[in-house]
């Protein structure tokens, strides 16, 4: 009996000393990178766009040194064979064998990207949400650093304050809902907390409010640490959309400062936060008389642009940002930032064609209030 024991002990030592050389053999870095997910950084940490949801703040995260992946925006985790299980619907022993096989993991073609594995998320639980928020506001005033990077972005208080938004610190949030009578599981649910605590420490946060609930959240890093967006997990919403009622018209853009310049501005917005997965958004979109597209002034900002061109036809109004400007939140420090963007709203209109232009009533459907 202790023979076999010890027998056992021996072959599991040698099966996870193979395992462990198996994996030395192929760095998780290459293997991401093979399977189409380009890594960007230098050092212990690269970072990309996740394989596993639409994004595109890159929160999928590779630690060199410790040869495991981690993203910030669904919570998917692991080493190399973990991310071979997960990215191609693998079993543990196929993705062994997988790294294991004669031809070199290194080379692009071995690894196909297969189709993404869903990710079950939770409902929204707008409840625990706003809770948060109302914690995230009341740090937003004690907090000199974040109120200065608002209002470096050309964000003041006052909008601050009209959009809801917040700041995380990094702790106490846990403690604040504790003692409101949230329950740890359910604390857990949203994803308000991950592998390395809160969430969106060290970030202002935008609530997306539909109803007058909170129902999603996405942050900014004051700092420019990575990642410098994050959002909680799930499918993206159009940010802004649940503000808006019935309209005649919307500003469409891209990032959440491009959304809180508009909304500075009451103009009626809605922001993409990035280019991918638009498909899903034209039904959103379709309601609207006018759509203008004021997207980053890039080669993919570009691209995102036609791509709704086409999808949404003649009720979408490409909008020309100046030489210069990268994007909507560019003209937010400008002296005259709203009134050269109605301009180009204006301009933009002209030249589409999509309905008559009086000089009285250029922007008539889009200036006078906001429901953002």
């Amino acid at each position: 009996m202790t023979s076999a024991i010890a027998t056992g002990q021996r072959h599991l030592s040698e099966h996870m000393a193979n395992l462990q050389e198996i994996k030395a053999r192929h760095p998780i870095a290459d293997i991401v990178t093979a399977s189409g997910v380009r890594l960007h950084g230098r050092g212990r940490v690269l970072q990309g766009q996740c394989p596993f949801h639409d994004e595109r703040e890159g929160s999928f995260t590779v630690y060199q040194d410790t040869q495991r992946f981690y993203c910030f925006g669904c919570g998917a985790k692991g080493d190399v064979l973990d991310y071979l299980q997960r990215r191609e619907g693998l079993t543990l022993g196929e993705s062994i064998e997988r790294l294991n096989g004669d031809r070199p993991v290194s080379v692009r073609n071995h690894l196909l990207p297969g189709p993404k594995p869903l990710v079950e998320m939770p409902p929204p639980d707008p409840a625990l949400l706003g809770a948060a928020m109302r914690f995230y506001a009341g740090r937003l005033w004690r907090s000199r650093d974040a109120l200065a990077y608002l209002v470096g972005r050309g964000i003041q208080p006052e909008t601050a304050r009209r959009l809801g938004l917040g700041y995380a610190p990094g702790y106490g949030l846990w403690e604040f809902l504790a003692q409101l009578g949230y329950f740890p599981v359910r604390m857990d649910r949203p994803g308000l907390f991950c592998g390395q605590g809160e969430r969106f420490a060290g970030k202002v946060v935008v609530p997306e409010i539909a109803g007058g609930r909170v129902t999603w959240l996405t942050g900014r890093s004051i700092d420019g640490a990575t990642p410098r967006f994050q959002a909680l997990p799930g499918p993206k919403p159009l940010l802004g959309m649940g503000r808006l009622n019935r309209r005649e018209a919307v500003v469409v853009t891209e990032g959440v400062f491009d959304w809180l310049t508009l909304g500075q501005w009451d103009i009626p917005a809605c922001a993409l936060l990035g280019s991918h997965g638009m498909e899903r958004q034209v039904h959103a979109l379709a309601r609207f008389g006018h759509v203008w597209l004021a997207f980053d002034n890039d080669d993919a900002g570009h691209d995102a642009t036609e791509t709704l061109v086409k999808l949404l036809g003649q009720k979408a109004i490409p909008v020309d940002l100046p030489d210069g400007v990268k994007d909507v939140a560019d003209m937010a420090v400008h002296p005259h930032g709203r009134a050269i963007f109605l301009r180009l709203l204006t301009e933009a209109t002209r030249r589409s064609h999509a309905r008559p232009v009086h000089k009285e009533d250029d922007t008539s459907s889009i200036e006078g209030g906001s429901d953002v």
